[in-house]
């Protein structure tokens, strides 16, 4: 149970997750699976990706996907296994939309990295591109591996999710997450990106409700990166794009924490652009370390913890104003 106390966790970390279910430790290593998304192939041949996302589709830019995905796991495996002792792993699945495909090409791909070292996978989607049939095979795998779907929700706002032409509209992650309710030992991951244009924070704050009345059981904070080659870098020019600053970040990220419960697992507190070059703002998005670190102090600061207010009638109050964009 995270507690506010000074040298104990404030919040429930992946790491601790996976060691409790293993007894040792974890790592994923990402894989390019080769898929697209819905928002970069269509029968019309048109092209609109997100307004964030750039041409690698959040790929990692250490994983060469010209390689058969097979060779992509084992070359990943055996440097962390060189450099940090460990033996188990979690194959990750990361750009694009990961299940953009007829089930059986989706399950032969995920089988093909599935060895006796990989005690889960994780697979990176929308909310509104999980078959049925891909979701029965999930259900039944999440019996015997640990099975995390990450969603990339992004935000809960409909007028944002038009703005950056992301596709789908927030029901479509209330949808999904009754739907995962049938598959209860699936972990639903949900990604959340603060600081979109337009948004406001009490906005940004609704996404509380997906761990507090639809059984969220993880989630992935990212910061508003502003990349080169994007639509979102173009408004940055024109001034319609304010990234957030650290500190109004930081605070965000403490309040949303106070208010889910206690054992929603925190995959990750902010995104740090994978290559240093492509980003334009906010400066800070190239910290790897020191944007958690904050948030622990800030919330140590407030003697505050994850889930402090969780179950209040004012859940989605907090502590900072909102800010207009």
């Amino acid at each position: 149970m995270p507690t506010g106390r000074k040298n104990f966790p404030v919040y429930r970390k992946l790491s601790d997750f996976l060691k409790e279910r293993f007894g040792e430790r974890v790592y994923r290593v990402t894989v390019d699976g080769g898929f697209s998304c819905p928002n970069r192939h269509s029968g019309s041949g048109s092209v609109h990706p997100c307004a964030f996302c750039d041409e690698r589709g959040s790929a990692a830019a250490h994983v060469d996907g010209n390689q058969a995905l097979r060779l992509q796991y084992e070359t990943g495996c055996r440097k962390i296994k060189d450099k940090l002792g460990i033996r188990k792993f979690i194959p990750y699945f990361q750009s694009y939309t990961n299940t953009y495909a007829p089930a059986e090409v989706c399950i032969s791909r995920y089988m093909s990295v599935m060895d006796d070292s990989a005690v889960g996978i994780a697979i990176g989607t929308r909310p509104d591109c999980i078959a049925d049939d891909l979701l029965c095979w999930l259900g039944e795998l999440s019996e015997k591996k640990l099975v995390i779907l990450d969603l990339g929700v992004q935000s809960l706002t409909d007028r944002v999710l038009e703005m950056v032409h992301r596709g789908h509209d927030a029901a479509a992650a209330f949808r999904v997450l009754e739907r995962l309710r049938n598959y209860p030992k699936i972990h639903s991951c949900i990604h959340l990106i603060f600081g979109l244009p337009s948004e406001s924070r009490d906005e940004m704050m609704v996404a509380v409700r997906l761990f507090t009345e639809f059984g969220a059981k993880g989630v992935k904070f990212h910061q508003l990166n502003v990349l080169k080659g994007t639509e979102m870098a173009r408004w940055y020019r024109e001034g319609r794009v304010f990234p957030l600053e650290l500190n109004e970040y930081v605070n965000l990220v403490a309040d949303f924490l106070e208010r889910i419960p206690p054992d929603v697992v925190i995959h990750r507190l902010s995104a740090r652009a994978d290559t240093h070059s492509a980003l334009i703002a906010p400066a800070w998005g190239k910290l790897h370390l020191k944007p958690a670190q904050k948030v622990t102090d800030e919330l140590n600061r407030r003697n505050s913890r994850q889930g402090k207010f969780f179950g209040r009638e004012d859940t989605i109050s907090g502590s900072t104003g909102d800010r207009l964009w």
